[in-house]
């Protein structure tokens, strides 16, 4: 028994639209490469339209369970979506729901790091969401709506957004070290050298992205399109610690 959404291209998105959809495919696959959660069986382009496995139905002994999602504009508190949200206060509320908190920020890091390198900027909180397990655990929910959406006529800009960051390449010392306040101050602990590792992890991966990209149909000119940025995240990344690193090194002067 299998549960699974179409979707359509979006027409307010303009000429790309059936283009960014496509895509959508393809940075799965890419997502999949780099050892992202997804879904068992990726959404596949057919015939115009997106075929999206669904993750909250599983099927059963001839029944269905079905799985609750929660998204992070949810977990947040957060009713008027106009009301900005940083990843600093939704790493600081998914630390205190999740199991193996460890490997999910990890996940959550390499989500967003895949969104600045492939141009996702469609990464408000209802893109992102927890799953609830029939056990009672708790994780992220694989990985949806990720596409090129940089082409998007809407001019869609990024919503969630570190504290700290600003426009262009991310200051990560000064991201860091602000993480390390905001989760003091919330008395949650949450390991910001585990965070710098990550990112430090995933400044060595983004050097086979194009070959990755390629390999899985994402198409060529997105990719040539994409090259500065890569390079730009990669050299952002550079200094990060991919082992060790103390405290001190997460700092600004």
């Amino acid at each position: 028994m299998k549960h699974a959404l179409l979707k359509f291209p979006v027409p307010e998105a303009g000429a790309n639209a059936q283009r960014i959809l496509r895509n959508e495919a393809a940075y799965q696959r890419v997502a999949k490469q780099l050892g992202l959660r997804t879904t068992t069986e990726l959404p596949q382009y057919i015939d115009g339209a997106l075929v999206v496995p669904r993750f909250d139905r599983r099927g059963r002994a001839g029944l269905v369970e079905r799985l609750g999602v929660e998204s992070l504009y949810s977990l947040a508190g957060i009713t008027d979506n106009a009301q900005p949200l940083r990843h600093d206060q939704v790493l600081i509320e998914l630390a205190q729901v999740l199991d193996d908190f460890d490997v999910e920020l990890r996940e959550y890091v390499w989500r967003d790091l895949l969104n600045l390198a492939l141009g996702n900027r469609d990464n408000h909180g209802r893109n992102t969401a927890i799953l609830k397990d029939t056990d009672h655990t708790m994780r992220l929910a694989p990985l949806f709506d990720v596409g090129p959406t940089f082409l998007d006529a809407r001019a869609i800009t990024r919503v969630l957004r570190w504290d700290g960051e600003t426009p262009g390449t991310p200051n990560w010392a000064a991201i860091l070290d602000r993480l390390d306040l905001r989760t003091r101050e919330a008395g949650v602990a949450i390991d910001v050298q585990q965070m710098a590792r990550a990112l430090g992890d995933f400044g060595d991966a983004i050097h086979t992205l194009p070959t990755t990209a390629q390999s899985c149909d994402v198409d060529q000119s997105i990719i040539e399109q994409r090259t500065v940025e890569f390079e730009r995240l990669a050299t952002s990344l550079a200094d990060l610690p991919r082992t060790e690193v103390s405290r001190d090194a997460t700092r600004t002067p």
